[in-house]
């Protein structure tokens, strides 16, 4: 009797990253090349999946499981549970805000421990080049921006939206002397973004306001201004450990905090060690922005080695076998079917894993005779 040659058909890919970073756009664009039907939609309270996306290949004859798992502390455990689970791994990390990398290698590093196999295939996707691309052009005009919308909230105060049970229109006024607390500082540069590239912005609704800048949408905006204030702040002068904390801390929202109606010393109950709130020094001009953006936030070819040689560094420890590294965005052409054909080697390389021997809790029965 002659026996068909088995064939892997599916591999459980997981999909890790601090959060905004565009793990669910991936997703969701990858398994929409073989389904129309599958549409990414934008959210400001983030998305988080409970069933794995389709993406074919071959015409249907391989397929691969993708899960995007949100970023945020609280979506930890549930991580660690599909983690048990995966035979592939994708981390994805915002091309336009490099100061959250950190987050992202931490997480694949957490889920490590309870991948069950060796030669565990990886890809890491720095997502948004694009955005990046568009930065990089107007990183002038967005410091021009956010140094008038300090000066206009020093001088008459600026408005929000706090969106607890109710949205509910609120205004501040910064301190017109000393320094501004970062809470502020991050709002008063979402509103003056906001401003300067979008119009008609219906409150609590990601998609409700038209873009100037076709790259650039609202719930970028947020992560931007957050990152932004994060390092005008300078918050790099922490250790590693507080530097860590403090980016859970504000990893754990996609709106901004006084939107959430929640003030530092509240998030420090649960983050204590990522110290007192931050503050943005009084003197801050275009300049000092316009720099803050370009070596800070928006990520190089250089930055990409570096991050490379880190995961590279971490594969003894972790089992990973890096296999790409992509600078792309899933919302192009070009880059869409770069990111689809990664993830097709992964899928491809799953069965060069190995059960690790830590997991096998019996030897074979030969063995106990």
């Amino acid at each position: 009797m002659m026996v068909s040659e088995e064939r892997v058909n599916a591999g459980r890919i997981l999909i890790v990253g601090s959060q905004g970073g565009g793990k669910t756009a991936l997703a969701t664009k990858v398994a929409s090349v073989g389904n129309p039907k599958a549409i990414y939609k934008e959210e400001f309270g983030g998305t988080i999946e409970t069933e794995y996306l389709k993406a074919s290949y071959d015409k249907g004859k391989l397929f691969s499981l993708l899960l995007p798992i949100g970023g945020q502390e609280k979506w930890s455990s549930l991580r660690t549970a599909f983690g048990e689970t995966a035979e592939g791994q994708v981390i994805v990390m915002d091309s336009t805000t490099k100061l959250f990398w950190p987050s992202s290698l931490l997480q694949a590093r957490q889920i490590s421990p309870v991948i069950p196999y060796e030669n565990f295939p990886l890809t890491a996707v720095i997502s948004k080049e694009d955005q990046n691309r568009v930065f990089q052009k107007e990183i002038k005009n967005m410091a021009r921006a956010i140094c008038s919308g300090f000066e206009d909230a020093r001088r008459d105060g600026t408005n929000f939206y706090s969106r607890g049970f109710k949205i509910i229109a609120r205004s501040f006024k910064a301190p017109s002397n000393g320094p501004i607390p970062f809470s502020f500082a991050e709002q008063i540069i979402v509103n003056s973004l906001e401003k300067e590239y979008f119009e008609d912005v219906i409150p609590g609704q990601a998609g409700g306001g038209k873009r100037k800048l076709k790259a650039f949408s609202l719930v970028n905006c947020r992560l931007f201004s957050r990152a932004l204030a994060s390092s005008l702040a300078q918050t790099e002068e922490r250790n590693v450990e507080e530097q860590m904390a403090f980016l859970s801390l504000l990893n754990d929202m996609r709106p901004t905090l006084l939107e959430l109606d929640v003030d530092w010393n509240t998030l420090l109950k649960k983050y204590p060690k990522a110290g007192s709130e931050p503050m943005i020094p009084q003197q801050i001009s275009e300049a000092d922005v316009e720099e803050t953006i370009k070596k800070k936030l928006l990520a190089t070819d250089d930055d990409i080695a570096v991050v490379k040689k880190q995961i590279e560094e971490l594969s003894s420890e972790t089992g990973w076998v890096l296999q790409d590294i992509l600078h792309t965005s899933v919302f192009t052409d070009e880059g869409l079917k770069i990111v689809y054909e990664a993830l097709h080697r992964l899928l491809q390389n799953v069965k060069n894993a190995k059960l690790h021997a830590k997991f096998r809790l019996l030897d074979p029965l030969e063995e106990l005779f």
